[in-house]
């Protein structure tokens, strides 16, 4: 139904080539233009985000979806929106369907909130320009209102309010010449490169053209640093000095310049390895992942100790799922289609989201921050056999605190002197559970190290055999030559 729907309204004129579908065709228009779609309702409620915003103004369209537009727009500008908004539909009476069919066009520029990784970062503003036209929804449900309530009460508004719909392209007043691709076709795409000492290319497999557009001859020799994020020079400094020290390892996310002049967010596994004769280390290979602008921020914001639910990446776009949050995955066509079966989200789920500025506000006052550094090696972190022997000394201490607790409480009447003794001997315990547990580290690290010592024995007398053998071969050689 969804083919037959596109085919119908498929673009016929001729300034369309032949060869783009619909969508490919809009998604070139909008990367040319540094804009993004936006539809909102009479009341700045926003039912629709294309995917675009992302890499222009770092919002994600579930960031958008169900909020007031006027949460995004600095405060200072609301009335003066308000009232272009409000003063084009009265101009134009009663909306009849001649009216919306012809070019109702609205412009207008305004400043939008740029989206940001760190809620708690000064929020700045981007100055865009707002270019479309009044459509008519039919079956709308009624929205509820997120954070603004428009200054003209919705029982007083007129009845055809609730089936207007403003659709807007909204362009970038200063165009950005190096995006951030962070739309990601498909998740979880890789490619493997090999690189030197030094970080410099030596191999890069043939998926790797289709990702970041350059061909193995166009990176060769060159140093990968050249195509980094200077934001995120230090961290990946930090998981290469990892990496030379304990010889693999994961880096952090960090952002990768294609050829297209666009970012594109990977994350690599990397490990070195070692000649075959000397044992010396060789090279490092990678193994690249795309990862979306999605899952980097709420990693980011895990970090900082800001939860955050990762959105849900659904491979079929066009699967219905009857949920307002898919809405953002399918054309604008679509979506507005949707309101026919779509159930209107309660009011509950609605007030819980929150604005950007209430955000900025409320983590404002979070006094603690966690930040992990996956870069830096675990000198003092413990094993696994630790951890475990730990969670188990723990355990046993909660157990035998509980019963000496209850102990002493049974007996606080009858022998009060007991009380005293019982802590002392928990307190004995303690450092006994401490060295069992440090005992059982400090095994496991001598097992390790025992194996390395095995393996590294078996390498040379290997290598000693392979040794003695082409001797015996040069003396075979050298042998017939005296003999000739």
């Amino acid at each position: 139904e969804i083919t037959a729907q596109s085919d119908a309204s498929e673009i016929r004129q001729d300034w369309k080539p032949t060869f783009l579908s619909n969508e490919e065709f809009t998604q070139l228009m909008l990367e040319a233009l540094d804009g993004f779609f936006l539809a909102i309702m009479t009341d700045g409620n926003i039912i629709y985000v294309s995917e675009s915003i992302t890499p222009l103004l770092e919002h994600l369209p579930s960031d958008l979806v169900d909020q007031s537009v006027f949460n995004f727009i600095p405060e200072g500008e609301h009335s003066e929106i308000y009232k272009i908004l409000s003063s084009h539909l009265l101009e134009s009476g009663s909306l009849t369907p001649e009216y919306l069919k012809s070019k109702n066009q609205l412009e207008f520029c305004c400043h939008m909130l740029r989206g940001t990784i760190d809620p708690k970062e000064q929020p700045t503003y981007e100055y865009v320009k707002f270019i479309g036209n009044f459509k008519c929804l039919n079956n709308v449900p009624n929205s509820a209102h997120n954070g603004f309530e428009g200054t003209i009460q919705r029982s007083h508004r007129p009845s055809y309010e609730d089936k207007v719909c403003f659709v807007a392209t909204v362009r970038l007043a200063t165009p950005q010449f190096i995006k951030e691709m962070c739309t990601v076709e498909e998740p979880n795409e890789e490619f493997t490169s090999r690189h030197s000492l030094e970080w410099k290319f030596l191999f890069l497999d043939h998926r790797a053209p289709p990702i970041i557009g350059y061909l193995p001859f166009e990176v060769l020799g060159t140093s990968g640093y050249d195509y980094y994020h200077v934001d995120d020079l230090d961290n990946l400094a930090k998981c290469h000095e990892h990496l030379m020290q304990y010889g693999k390892g994961k880096s952090c996310y960090y952002r990768f310049l294609t050829k297209g002049q666009q970012w594109i967010w990977l994350q690599t596994h990397y490990y070195i390895t070692y000649h075959q004769w000397n044992s010396r280390p060789e090279f490092i290979v990678c193994t690249h992942t795309v990862v979306s602008y999605a899952e980097v921020r709420a990693e980011r914001r895990r970090e900082l100790g800001i939860e955050e639910s990762l959105p849900e990446i659904t491979a079929d776009k066009s699967q219905d799922s009857g949920s307002d949050n898919h809405i953002n995955t399918v054309s604008l066509k679509e979506a507005l289609e949707r309101f026919d079966t779509s159930p209107t989200p309660s009011a509950s789920s609605r007030s819980s989201r929150k604005s950007s500025h209430t955000a900025v506000s409320d983590h404002s006052s979070t006094p603690t921050k966690m930040t992990v550094d996956t870069s830096t090696p675990p000198r003092q972190s413990l094993s696994g056999h630790e951890k475990t022997a730990q969670r188990r000394s723990s355990l046993s201490i909660s157990r035998t605190t509980s019963s000496t607790a209850s102990d002493v409480s049974a007996c606080n009447f009858a022998a009060p002197v007991w009380h005293v003794p019982a802590l002392n001997l928990l307190i004995v315990l303690q450092p006994v559970f401490q060295f069992s547990a440090q005992l059982g580290a400090m095994q496991h690290l001598k097992d390790q190290l025992e194996q390395r010592t095995r393996m590294i024995e078996a390498n040379i007398h290997r290598q000693q055999e392979e040794l003695r053998k082409i001797q015996e071969q040069l003396q075979i050689v050298h042998g017939q030559g005296l003999q000739v």
